[in-house]
């Protein structure tokens, strides 16, 4: 790509949170690649897909244990945050449909109700139709190689490009045109804002379905939602040479300046620091990059780029960051096989272990601006995937060219159900599970590990079963105020069964609940 600057006319954009950045005269992202990588192209893609009819066949929701049984079938009151659908390759789903049932449990204790589909065959249009046919949704979690809906530009950064457009999917409501009948759209003139969110799990090897990737990335993830697999509040800026001017790239909006580590001079952001740095466990990392599907590019001053493939993080060492947003051009090829951004969240058996589980990226030359319209939200408590709604809502009524040609190729991969603080979940020590007690008065003390974020409070939630946990009704018995200690005591009410768990608050952000544990005193 030609050495360009982008302009961008911040006039037509919602400033969420004024800009500190400036957005103005942006450096283009080139499409760096020193092993000649290209870019796969529609034609590529659809020898990899037989056309077959477009089948969705929904799937039995997972059994919910008696002490569960008002997560069984949806209710407002027990799925506050909303219905979702988890969209799974057809020929893929025997082999993960254990991890598909372990991850709609555990959205339903977090108050999602998600519906599983296996999907065979089918167009984009197909695909799109059967989502607009289950709103009202949040979104969906795709997993697995589902349609691609393909745009093109003969009016890209310096020439013509076609890439996967997964805005496609999330804009229910909109006009997508396919003047030449190609396959491919090249117009998206109206109703250009998203109604859902869009997640894939497209794993880099097996074209997308890679089931013992798909099988671990669900292991970690359900270990992360139950405080298993640890947790930061801490992020890193990662920008090379020609955007040092981000600075911290805006993650200031959802942490305190001084959890984040800003690494923008020259001297400093080459390969050696890079493989230093993704090796921190952090919540969020934005790295800054030349790149290409294959690898990031970093200039050294006075010398040559130095090149890291993507099989440093496939093969060598996994990355350690939770969460990623990657600017860098071309690295969620997701159609691509071994494309780098998703060995940022799938891992490759080995002797280490990858903590990704979310990034997103562009699947072409461009990546996200605006990143204060991206981090604020997720600074006032949202996911992953409602934040990234907002970014595109953000952008207003109409894409102008340079939006196109910085943003349609952009995607979310991974779950977009999960932030920094989903992992923040206290481990319960005592009463252990199922203990039963005799004593009198029923004076019991619940303890429990600290998180691992300094500055932590804790609630704790306590429940009585009087033929119906509150839950049931909508309602709670009691929840503790904030506590700095790691106990409890409470005097319990009669002699029947009982449960508790707990929750941190980490400056305001109140994270996810613990499991329950139960408890029966007999006298």
């Amino acid at each position: 790509m030609p050495n360009l600057t982008s302009k961008i006319d911040l006039s037509k954009i919602t400033q969420l949170r004024t800009f500190k950045i400036n957005y103005q005269n942006v450096r283009n992202l080139d499409y760096v690649d020193n092993t000649n990588l290209k870019p796969q192209n529609f034609e590529q893609f659809k020898a990899l897909i037989p056309p077959a009819a477009f089948v969705a066949e929904e799937q039995a929701r997972p059994a919910f244990s008696a002490d569960l049984k008002h997560l069984q079938s949806y209710s407002l009151g027990a799925f506050p945050k909303g219905k979702m659908l988890v969209l799974v390759n057809f020929d893929l789903y025997a082999a993960v449909k254990a991890s598909i049932n372990q991850y709609i449990q555990d959205l339903a204790y977090e108050g999602y109700f998600a519906t599983a589909f296996k999907v065979k065959g089918g167009t984009p249009v197909d695909l799109r139709n059967f989502l607009k046919g289950k709103q009202p949704i949040l979104g969906a979690l795709m997993v697995g190689s589902l349609p691609v809906a393909w745009f093109e530009m003969a009016d890209d950064f310096g020439g013509a490009a076609e890439f996967p457009c997964d805005l496609y999917f999330m804009d229910l409501n909109g006009t997508w045109n396919d003047p030449d009948g190609d396959g491919k759209f090249s117009e998206h003139p109206t109703n250009v804002a998203p109604e859902i969110w869009v997640g894939r799990l497209w794993t880099p090897s097996s074209n997308g379905n890679d089931a013992a990737l798909i099988n671990d990335y669900f292991n970690r993830n359900h270990l992360y939602r139950k405080g298993l697999f640890g947790a930061s509040n801490k992020a890193l800026a990662f920008v090379d040479d020609d955007w040092a001017g981000f600075g911290d790239c805006a993650l200031d909006s959802m942490f305190p300046a001084a959890n984040i580590e800003t690494i923008t001079d020259p001297t400093t952001t080459d390969g050696d620091r890079y493989k230093a740095e993704v090796q921190q466990f952090r919540a969020w990392a934005h790295i800054c990059a030349h790149s290409s599907p294959g690898g990031h590019s970093f200039k050294v001053p006075g010398a040559a780029s130095e090149w890291i493939p993507n099989t440093y993080l496939r093969d060598v060492n996994p990355p350690n960051a939770y969460f990623y947003n990657l600017f860098a051009c071309s690295n969620a090829l997701f159609t691509q096989a071994d494309y780098m951004a998703g060995w940022y969240i799938f891992d490759k058996a080995g002797g280490s272990t990858c903590n990704g589980l979310a990034a997103v990226g562009s699947a072409k030359t461009g990546s996200m601006l605006a990143f204060e319209n991206f981090y604020t939200p997720m600074g006032n408590g949202k996911v992953i995937g409602d934040a990234y709604v907002d970014w595109w809502k953000a952008l207003g009524a109409a894409h102008d060219l340079g939006m196109r040609q910085w943003y349609y190729g952009m995607a979310l991969l991974g779950d977009p159900t999960l932030n920094w603080w989903t992992g923040v979940v206290p481990t319960l020590r005592n009463p252990h599970n199922n203990d039963t007690f005799d004593h009198y008065p029923r004076l019991i003390t619940f303890q429990w590990d600290p998180v691992t974020i300094a500055g932590a409070t804790y609630n704790v939630e306590v429940d009585a079963f009087r033929g119906k946990w509150s839950a049931e009704t909508n309602t709670t018995w009691l929840i503790s105020g904030a506590l700095i200690d790691t106990s409890y005591e409470h005097l319990f009410v009669g002699a029947q069964r009982g449960r508790w768990r707990v929750r941190a608050n980490v400056n305001g952000r109140v994270c996810p609940w613990s499991e329950w544990r139960y408890f029966t005193f007999t006298v």
